[in-house]
């Protein structure tokens, strides 16, 4: 009976020992294998992520995912995903909640990357998220694009340039006869006429020779040499007459003043003499009448001058 009861025990602590196992491999297989801190990110598309999810740091694990719920307006739905990452682990709170995937066939995982930030992130504090770079998604795109662009630009690429070569085999056909034998022709004539060809060139080339050296004589170089001195000179001259314009400028610039002040004085002498003009002729009338009257008296009787009077009149009435 004791045997028995001892077996009963064995078998039991059998069972709760497999238990336990059971249970701490499925922890370890969930990360749920100590407290946890709850942060929070969005995505637009969560293809992929569930409970369980593995949440990593650079890589490195230290959580899951604990929930996935969706929110947002509607035409334009977003999914908040809830993290549960290992208690008092530093999170940046520039953090990018990253979806990744560490090949083709792994399961998808959210990958927590650090930022520059000293500060870290409270627990429940909500982490930027982006969404995932999916291979087979860009494989499967640039597979349309290229069977896009074999369609629409290679085919009919081909296609025209088969018809180029088409239409320039039909006229070269055509036209081949005629182009070799006026090669033929060319190649004739360039044989007979070349030894000719290349006695005037060679004429031609020793006139230039021989004008070469006129234009590079000595004389001709000291003119040159002349002209330089010539004009070297003249700039001298130039820079000489810019210093005097510049002088002149600088001479008129100051006697700007003067001249406006002579220009206001000669316009008010001649606002005065206008104002008087009228009075200056009309005394000038007048003066003309009596010397015009004086000089007819001193015709009459010049004895005025020497101031004696008038003569009295002697004759008989």
């Amino acid at each position: 009976m004791r045997t028995l009861d001892t077996n009963y025990v064995a078998v039991g602590a059998f069972v709760l020992a497999g238990a336990a196992a059971l249970i701490t491999a499925l922890a370890l297989l969930t990360g749920r294998t100590g407290s946890t801190d709850l942060y929070y990110t969005a995505y637009d598309n969560v293809a992929g992520i569930k409970y369980g999810t593995v949440v990593s740091f650079e890589g490195f694990r230290i959580g899951q995912v604990e929930w996935v719920k969706p929110y947002g307006e509607k035409g334009q739905p977003r999914f908040k995903v809830a993290l549960a990452v290992q208690e008092d682990w530093p999170v940046p709170e520039d953090t990018l909640a990253a979806i990744a995937s560490q090949g083709l066939l792994a399961a998808v995982s959210i990958d927590l990357r650090a930022g520059n930030s000293e500060t870290l992130a409270k627990p429940g504090a909500m982490l930027k998220g982006t969404g995932s770079s999916n291979m087979m998604a860009a494989v499967s795109s640039l597979a349309g694009d290229m069977g896009d662009l074999t369609q629409n630009g290679l085919k009919p690429l081909l296609a025209s340039l088969l018809h180029y070569v088409d239409t320039l085999g039909s006229t070269l056909e055509k036209s081949a006869p005629d182009l070799l034998a006026n090669m033929q022709h060319l190649s004739k004539d360039l044989k007979t006429r070349g030894p000719a060809i290349l006695e005037h060139a060679e004429s031609i080339t020793g006139r230039l020779n021989q004008a070469g050296e006129r234009v590079l004589s000595d004389k001709n170089i000291d003119e040159l040499d002349k002209s330089v001195k010539t004009l070297g000179e003249l700039k001298a001259t130039k820079l000489q007459i810019d210093h005097l314009i510049a002088q002149l400028n600088d001479t008129a610039a100051k006697a700007q003043p003067s001249v406006a002040r002579g220009l206001d004085d000669l316009n008010h002498t001649l606002k005065v003499v206008s104002n008087s003009i009228d009075s200056i002729t009309t005394n000038m009338e007048s003066t003309s009448r009596n010397m015009s009257e004086f000089s007819r008296r001193i015709r009459e009787n010049p004895g005025l001058l020497l101031g004696g009077a008038a003569p009295a009149d002697e004759a008989p009435k």
